[in-house]
């Protein structure tokens, strides 16, 4: 409870905005997903590989339980894939809609993720980029000159892009392997995306990685806000 008090803070630090009369603020939406009995219409894919490799890289995501949970019953969202390249992107997303065409939002995340990887220099830990965002298009693999990547703008490795902000690593503050659930959140600087003709956006989170080798992670909860950018 402490810290969605704290992530509603700092949201509403984002979205205040100064009207007529005094201080209020914009509509927010919010949306929380736990994964503890479903997918929750969270779909994901992988990019930035050759075409052919998609066998090696055998990408998946399934609702499953925790590793290092206390709780038996706690479930998450289990995200994998093997990069045997440069890079790897592996991402998950989901649409909201009924967003108003004509406005421009800010959006803002709080996720947990379970993760065994070690915090130490030249680690996996320290080589898988947690990133989050949202586009007005359906982040998608495309395939051209034998290679899949995508065109949403996420920037490279620990850089952010325009649609999707470097949240941190995806070390688990330990020197050691060992399952620990951590927090990344971009709550004190949203990204803003400008919804489709149908008053759409598409969430997504992703990891990006130069870590050769099996990635996988859990998404044990993904809350998030979209709000209203305020009118300077």
């Amino acid at each position: 409870m402490k810290k969605l008090m704290i992530f509603g803070s700092l949201i509403l630090s984002v979205f205040l905005v100064a009207c007529k009369g005094g201080n209020d603020t914009l509509p927010i939406k919010f949306f929380e997903s736990t994964f503890q009995q479903n997918t929750e219409d969270w779909t994901g894919d992988v990019a930035f590989f050759k075409n052919g490799q998609q066998d090696t890289i055998a990408f998946s995501i399934k609702q499953g339980k925790i590793p290092g949970s206390s709780d038996s019953s706690s479930r998450g969202l289990s995200v994998s894939g093997k990069n045997i390249g440069d890079s790897l992107f592996l991402f998950i997303k989901k649409k909201i809609t009924g967003l108003n065409p004509a406005l421009t939002y800010k959006v803002a995340y709080e996720i947990n993720i379970g993760t065994n990887y070690p915090d130490t220099v030249g680690s996996a830990g320290r080589l898988i980029y947690i990133k989050a965002g949202a586009s007005p298009n359906e982040p998608v693999k495309e395939l051209a000159n034998n290679y899949y990547s995508t065109e949403l703008k996420l920037g490279n490795l620990s850089k952010s892009g325009t649609e999707m902000m470097y949240l941190g690593t995806a070390g688990n503050g330990l020197d050691s392997v060992a399952y620990r659930s951590i927090v990344r959140t971009n709550a004190n600087l949203a990204v803003e995306v400008k919804p489709n003709e149908a008053g759409e956006i598409w969430l997504c989170v992703g990891a990006e990685t130069s870590y050769k080798g099996l990635i996988q992670l859990y998404y044990d909860r993904i809350y998030t806000a979209v709000g209203e950018k305020p009118v300077e």
